[in-house]
């Protein structure tokens, strides 16, 4: 069949075939099918799916309904639809841009309507799914297209995914259950799923989320709506999973006992496997989750969740993957009860005693921090809960805040949960599946791992004073090298993970450029001819950090460098003329902020070098004991002065104008366990670019990360300078002349945005990472100042 243009096609986008007419088709009843379905014993499995392109939409659900299983269809909105913006979603329609949902909206109804032709059917309806605080618009537009099952909820989608206040929230989507309910007139019975089982994804103990759903499901009923679906998102142990799911089915009985309601599992919502073997193993899980507690519908993720937005294709075989597991689980749970039901129970029963009024009941009870969602940063959540891991992998109350579970709840005495904890934590389940389920691990060979190449005997990774590296043959081959750029590879990938985690951008850097950061003590700078023009290679990408945030607000580049630095620092075993920095930029933050990005990322990379290279580290001889107090304790702040003072403690004569010299960089970093920061540099040590305090003039905004045991500078960073005056005035303090820089002035002039950063020398952390000598041992092409190499 030939497509061709029809009125209401989106731009830049495939069209329908052409039709003589588009009507509505009548929905069929959500409730009913998905009942239906569980009279038959059969799971109806749904996916989480979106596309921008109608056709794209269209054909996604026609395999959804042509895929071997019980299944219903999703429609995904795009996040611009989510938070309301429509005329950014009429800007990226007009410019043929690709949205990450379909806008159903903003594109015109003829155009729903094509879509949805010969795709709804009596045993197959659709859901809209968006994640909107104010779903008002959404759910009238849903209506009017002839849809009528949705999701969300008034806490569920305003905490985590808005700032909009709570009472504000809780109005909106009391609207919306008015408008679905009143869709009962017109002959259709609408449908509503709580999310409030889903929240935040993950580390929220099972009892409030048991709790949310339920009372949101309660918010929906006492709105008009009449057929409900309740949520629950699976977690980190199936045993504490069934026992969740079977205390919500008893409160949904105690308190919406008039209404059509099923059960809902979701596959996991946090760190997703890696791995297809991972994967598929906590898809087939969360299926006998479902089946083996009783519910109706499964919410189900792809192999690709970890790594992109997934295929049709890869939907539908998730879909059926699920379903052939469910199909061959016959076994009910076996309960062990451990509280959730008894805690869920006073949860709900102390909102219900607060108004009559369900909306204004769970604003009171966030206000009051009766609901206290763990990790959960919105303004109208009390933010005192925690939840934790158990060592069975069951997820615990750390702390109740004001929740009224005081004599339901035992609190461990334990130390509080720092930043490498958390991510320890939200990797578990990833973790997990990826180690007992992966059978294709990469980089790995069944006949002959690396592992079993790993002598018995620990390597001597030790050189002597101003010892050169060997002939590249000798070096490549020798296994302290192999060892060290391994660790180093651990050390790479524990980065990405992280800054990734925190929703950093990474971004290629530039090699070469007119200009490069001049703020580099004695080495000096390679030119470079690019077509008559003079340009350098970079000894710093400081000045691209700061204009690639015009782009997005956090970024980061692994950069290599080039400096020619002075011949006396060959042997300090810190320097080489060829270096890598993982350089991190982020738009509005301050030094603090920083210094805590700073701080985490180290402690990520140490706990994940730890656990990934553990091979490694024993042959090196490392000791993971040394990086216990790293791992346990904030690391201190010294100002410049106090460090100069120090070291003239030792007869060391530092300069009290200048940067801590190398030698007095090895002595301060050899009187301490683990590393710290030193703050707070004087005008005129640095580059222009060092942001100058607006409080204390002569100070800079700035900051050194010391190692510990002599291993010295990690990394170095701080505020920078962005606003045009003030660039102007301190390039001419420094001696630089503007004329250099007229790219970056001009950025600066149109507005650059502040900032806070640092560049991390990867080198230098493998080195102290591996416990090295020097830091061209974790380097493959070693090149050290003075000294001619390949």
């Amino acid at each position: 069949m030939t497509a061709v243009a029809q009125p209401g096609a989106l731009p830049g986008m495939l069209s329908f075939p052409a039709a003589d007419a588009v009507a509505m088709p009548p929905a069929p009843s959500f409730g009913e099918v998905v009942a239906a379905c569980r009279a038959r014993g059969e799971l109806v499995v749904q996916p989480r799916m979106g596309f921008a392109d109608p056709v794209r939409m269209r054909q996604g659900l026609l395999a959804t309904r042509g895929a071997r299983a019980a299944t219903v269809g999703t429609i995904t909105l795009d996040s611009y639809t989510r938070v309301g913006d429509h005329d950014a979603v009429s800007r990226a329609l007009a410019a043929g841009a690709d949205l990450n949902g379909y806008p159903l909206v903003d594109v015109e109804a003829s155009a729903t309507g094509r879509m949805l032709a010969d795709v709804l059917t009596p045993a197959f309806p659709v859901q809209v799914r968006h994640g909107s605080a104010d779903p008002r618009r959404i759910v009238r537009t849903l209506l009017e297209r002839g849809l009528h099952a949705t999701e969300g909820g008034p806490v569920s989608y305003c905490l985590p995914y808005s700032r909009m206040p709570l009472g504000t929230a809780v109005e909106h989507w009391r609207r919306a259950c008015e408008m679905l309910a009143a869709a009962r007139d017109h002959g259709r019975e609408p449908h509503l799923e709580t999310f409030g089982g889903c929240m935040m994804g993950q580390l929220c103990p099972p009892a409030l989320l048991v709790a949310l759903s339920v009372l949101e499901g309660m918010f929906f009923h006492q709105h008009g709506v009449r057929c409900i679906s309740f949520s629950y998102a699976q977690q980190t142990h199936p045993g504490q999973d069934e026992e969740a799911v079977a205390a919500l089915r008893r409160l949904i009985r105690r308190y919406v006992p008039d209404a059509r309601t099923h059960v809902v599992i979701y596959t996991y919502m946090g760190v997703f496997p890696r791995t297809a073997g991972g994967a598929h193993a906590l898809i087939a899980e969360s299926a006998r989750l479902a089946v083996r507690t009783g519910a109706s519908r499964l919410i189900v993720k792809t192999t690709a969740e970890a790594h992109r937005i997934p295929t049709v294709a890869e939907n539908v075989a998730a879909l059926e993957h699920a379903a052939a597991v469910a199909s061959d689980v016959d076994a009910r749970a076996r309960i062990t009860d451990t509280g959730i039901f008894a805690q869920a129970r006073a949860l709900v029963d102390n909102v219900l005693a607060l108004d009559d009024d369900l909306g204004r009941a769970l604003t009171a009870a966030f206000a009051r921090g009766h609901l206290d969602v763990p990790f959960c940063l919105h303004p109208d959540n009390a933010g005192r809960a925690r939840g934790h891991l158990d060592r069975d992998g069951r997820l615990q109350w750390q702390r109740i805040g004001a929740m009224p579970l005081g004599d339901l709840v035992t609190v461990p005495a334990t130390e509080p949960m720092t930043s490498a904890d958390l991510l320890d934590a939200l990797q578990y389940v990833q973790r997990t599946y990826d180690d007992r389920f992966d059978t294709h691990r990469p980089y790995i060979t069944p006949t002959r791992t690396w592992e079993s190449r790993m002598t018995t005997t620990p390597l001597d990774s030790s050189i002597t004073a101003g010892q050169r590296p060997p002939g590249t043959r000798a070096h490549l081959t020798s296994p302290v090298t192999q060892a060290a750029l391994r660790i180093q590879n651990a050390i790479l990938a524990g980065s990405r993970e992280y800054l990734s985690t925190l929703g950093f951008m990474e971004m290629m850097p530039p090699i070469i450029g007119p200009v490069t950061d001049p703020g580099v003590r004695g080495a000096k700078q390679i030119d470079v001819d690019f077509y008559g023009h003079r340009y350098k290679l970079m000894t710093s990408v400081i000045l691209y950090k700061q204009a690639s945030l015009l782009a997005f607000d956090k970024i980061f580049y692994v950069a290599p460098n080039v400096r020619l630095e002075p011949l006396e620092t060959a042997d300090t075993g810190r320097h080489l003329v060829e270096f890598t920095q993982i350089d991190v930029e982020v738009a509005n933050a301050t030094r603090e902020d920083i210094l805590e990005v700073v701080q985490g990322l180290l402690r990520h990379i140490v706990t994940y070098t730890l656990r990934e290279s553990k091979a490694d580290l024993a042959a090196l001889g490392r000791d993971p004991d040394v990086f216990e107090a790293l791992l346990r304790e904030d690391f201190e702040r010294i100002g410049h002065p106090a460090a100069v003072a120090h070291l003239r403690r030792l007869a060391h004569l530092q300069s009290t104008d200048a940067e801590i010299d190398w030698e007095g960089e090895r002595l301060i970093s050899e009187q301490t366990d683990r590393p710290f920061f030193i703050v707070d540099y004087p005008k005129g040590s640095r580059g222009f670019t060092d942001g100058e305090s607006r409080v204390e003039p002569g100070v800079l905004r700035n900051f050194d990360l010391i190692a510990p045991d002599g291993f010295g500078e990690l990394c170095s960073g701080g505020e920078r300078e962005y606003e045009y005056r003030r660039l102007i005035e301190r390039m001419r303090e420094t001696g630089e002349n503007p004329a250099k820089y007229t790219w970056y002035l001009d950025l600066a002039r149109e507005g650059l945005l502040p900032s806070a950063g640092f560049g991390l020398g990867l080198e230098r952390v493998t080195r102290y990472l591996a416990g090295l000598s020097a830091a061209w041992q974790a380097n493959a092409y070693p090149k050290l100042p003075g000294i001619v190499s390949p």
